[in-house]
């Protein structure tokens, strides 16, 4: 079960030219029943749960193409715990992501200690990671991917695609039925939905109509 608070001094409104109320909703886990807060559209971030649009894949039907296939074939990956060491060698690799794509966010590299990751090496060299979390609970195991990074020095090798692939491999050895992909806003979510198995929570259920979902992370873009 999760207890939902309502944060009001993080929170504000307006109610004098219009009526808007943001109270910063979060929940606080109760028990560790972490796959049925997934299947629900949660996600935890720091203690706290979050309800977002939140995106998955069904590890069973996901399909990488065959272009794909042929470019993981370039690239070699092994699977750590995020540790200092680990946060040493990604530091560089996370600041030409983040410039790359003008992020601008509270999150740093070190919240994700203690995390697992997958290293990606082209040529005996990192290029990317993926840092990620395995949850379980007494009716199995999931996967929820919180983090990809990439040096971008060689577009060509799509290693954002080829990551899917890799983190859909671990979930398969883990005996995982889901791949959960955080929250599906913005334009730059919408390459989400390119992936076989995809489906988004609506916050009432889960759907696999696309032109809906990229609908709206187009309005998200706009707003």
């Amino acid at each position: 079960m999760i207890q939902v608070i309502f944060d009001h001094i993080t929170g504000y409104g307006k109610v004098t030219k219009e009526d808007f109320i943001f109270s910063d909703p979060k929940g606080i886990a109760l028990d560790t029943t972490y796959l049925t807060y997934l299947s629900e559209g949660w996600v935890e971030w720091q203690d706290y749960w979050y309800n977002l649009r939140s995106v998955r894949l069904r590890v069973k039907d996901y399909e990488p193409t065959k272009t794909v296939k042929k470019l993981s074939k370039q690239i070699q990956y092994s699977l750590h715990f995020v540790s200092e060491e680990v946060l040493t060698l990604l530091e560089p690799i996370y600041r030409k992501y983040t410039d790359k794509h003008n992020f601008k966010r509270d999150i740093n590299l070190e919240d994700f200690k203690g995390f697992e990751c997958l290293l990606y090496y082209y040529e005996e060299k990192l290029v990317g990671a993926n840092i990620f979390k395995l949850y379980k609970d007494t009716t199995g195991r999931t996967l929820v991917s919180y983090q990809f990074l990439w040096d971008y020095e060689n577009p060509k090798l799509s290693l954002g695609n080829v990551s899917q692939l890799f983190e859909c491999r671990i979930a398969q050895f883990f005996r995982c039925n889901h791949v959960y992909l955080l929250g599906g806003y913005e334009l730059a979510s919408a390459y989400k939905a390119d992936f076989k198995g995809f489906e988004w929570w609506t916050g009432k259920e889960w759907s696999e109509d696309k032109t809906l979902y990229l609908n709206l992370c187009k309005r998200d873009t706009q707003l």
